[in-house]
């Protein structure tokens, strides 16, 4: 029991270190496409930063509804499988998902984006019928074509 409960200090840390300084990850996007995102946590763990191509998208971690994995949500039109981790995000209810590179890679940033989440007072919800599924095709590869909606724009 120690020694995983060592095992699981040292997997958190790793990601810590690894997501502060940056990590290149793949956005899925709902036509099946995989744009190269960059990846970061703040220093105290309380913002998600997402950049591509000089656009720069922060979620805090309290807004973030529910962490899902693999075919999880299954409203979404966006083609899933085993590698992916969505992200819902409230209040507008947007979705990013990654696409990584193993399963451990996927269970790893669920387990942690979670953790982190519920230490900044965030409320997971499994999606249910205010979770609509993507509509205007163009609309919804725009705002989930590399995780930027709404919140896009800013120059890093």
């Amino acid at each position: 029991m120690a020694d995983q409960l060592r095992q699981a200090k040292q997997v958190v840390r790793d990601f810590v270190v690894e997501m502060r300084a940056g990590r290149r990850m793949m956005v899925l996007t709902p036509t099946g496409q995989l744009k190269a995102t960059t990846a970061s946590l703040n220093q105290d763990l309380s913002v998600f930063r997402l950049v591509r191509a000089n656009l720069v998208r922060r979620i805090p971690l309290k807004d973030i509804g529910g962490i899902f994995c693999g075919t999880e949500p299954e409203v979404l039109t966006t083609p899933l499988d085993d590698l992916c981790a969505t992200l819902l995000v409230k209040p507008s209810n947007e979705m990013v998902t990654f696409r990584l590179e193993h399963i451990n890679a996927r269970d790893t940033l669920v387990m942690c984006l979670m953790l982190f989440a519920q230490s900044q007072g965030a409320e997971m919800d499994a999606v249910g019928e205010e979770v609509e599924e993507e509509g205007d095709e163009e609309e919804a590869s725009e705002a989930q074509d590399v995780g930027f909606a709404s919140a896009a724009g800013s120059r890093p």
